[in-house]
């Protein structure tokens, strides 16, 4: 069981960090140090017990997956929940997702489950989390724990996606492609909003943009952009496998310097997303 969630810090850079503070004495000769998951373990259990939002979280992950301690997944509830009371959004979100499956919980079972992950989200939500935004969005559009609001999920995915959720951007594009949730087929729309969901590196955005550019929806057929989508959704992640064959396909219809241009013009996109990566804040996808 490992459902996706979110945490603040990274568990290896969290560890270097505890251990550069222990060996803080010897400013004189700063060091990288590197520790084992098990003594990281034990520093941020220090910091947690101090109640340290983060350091709760990060111990919650560490327990749920079993990294530097035996997993166990009532501690990695009561770690999340901690956070959640220090006034950690990812401690709510976290905490919301053990009630939603049943994660160290009563189960899933529990017909109070399902408002208590809703609550937990909301809270995460309000305290800025785009991802909680986006699991909000979710159990509105489904009434899971609330009351059924189609209209106010698509409102929150929004938010979620002006806030750089990339995974919200590419689902209100399938939204406005489909007519889904109450909203009215626009082609434009979806176009715009997977548009922004690829530059936020979501590859299954950049398939879909593929497609757009394949049939020529709502612009010409384009092989040009066809390939380079494509090969960019490969890049980013996306099941290679459905993938290789359109590729391979779109090619028959250019030439070797045209197939050469596009890839040249990829590789720089690739290159131009990683330098927004450097400043951009990090966001959930």
């Amino acid at each position: 069981m490992n459902p996706i969630r979110t945490c603040t810090a990274l568990v290896f850079a969290v560890a270097v960090f505890c251990s550069a503070a222990r060996a803080g004495e010897d400013a004189q000769q700063p060091q990288q140090q590197t520790i084992s998951t098990a003594q990281a373990f034990a520093l941020l259990s220090q910091e947690a017990e101090r109640g340290n939002a983060e350091a709760l979280v990060t111990i919650g992950t560490m327990y749920e997956r079993g990294i530097g301690v035996a997993r166990d997944y009532a501690r990695a509830f009561d770690s999340y929940a901690k956070a959640a009371a220090a006034g950690s959004a990812e401690g709510y979100y976290n905490t919301g997702i053990c009630y939603e499956v049943g994660m160290g919980t009563t189960g899933s079972a529990d017909p109070k489950n399902a408002e208590r992950a809703f609550q937990n989200f909301e809270k995460s939500a309000e305290l800025g989390l785009s991802q909680g935004l986006y699991k909000l969005a979710a159990v509105y559009m489904a009434g899971l724990g609330t009351e059924k609001n189609e209209a106010w999920g698509v409102e929150l995915l929004g938010r979620a996606a002006a806030m750089g959720h990339a995974g919200a951007a590419n689902d209100l594009g399938v939204i406005y492609f489909e007519g889904n949730f109450g909203q009215a087929k626009d082609a434009a729309k979806a176009f715009e909003w997977f548009t922004k969901s690829a530059d936020l590196g979501n590859g299954e955005a950049m398939k879909n943009m593929a497609v757009f550019y394949r049939d020529g929806i709502g612009r010409a057929a384009d092989p040009g952009q066809e390939l380079k989508w494509y090969a960019l959704a490969r890049l980013a992640g996306y099941p290679a496998a459905p993938l290789n064959a359109a590729i391979e396909e779109v090619k028959t219809k250019m030439t070797e310097e045209q197939v050469a241009a596009i890839e040249s013009e990829a590789q720089a996109w690739v290159k131009s997303f990683q330098e927004r990566q450097q400043v951009r804040p990090a966001t959930a996808n």
